[in-house]
């Protein structure tokens, strides 16, 4: 089971605010509501998408980020939800509206 552990600062900087399984089917609010910038993922499954939403019912009419898990690694970072990029281990595709980092309101993972 991978653990994604969601930071206060960018960069997997500050302070931890809330640690998760990479299990699917999770729809929640984080612990600290518009607190996270960033996250590591400590061995996450390949396939597992993890989506970061400003809107507190998971809208997709304000800012989202979708985080697809291509190759497992033992820890990775995403330094920041306001960017997207691929590289061998992840598809990062940011959707913006008005800002994601520090404003995360509801968390999806799959």
């Amino acid at each position: 089971m991978g653990i994604i552990v969601f930071y206060e600062g960018n960069n997997a900087t500050q302070n931890i605010v809330q640690t998760v399984e990479d299990e699917p089917g999770q729809n929640f609010r984080p612990v600290k509501n518009d607190e996270i910038r960033s996250a590591k993922l400590f061995s996450v499954r390949p396939g597992c998408n993890v989506v970061m939403y400003d809107s507190p019912d998971g809208s997709m009419n304000d800012d989202f980020c979708n985080i697809m898990v291509k190759r497992s690694a033992p820890e990775y970072t995403v330094g920041t939800f306001e960017r997207s990029y691929e590289d061998e281990f992840v598809i990062v595709q940011y959707i913006r509206n008005n800002g994601l980092d520090g404003k995360v309101s509801r968390i999806k993972i799959n």
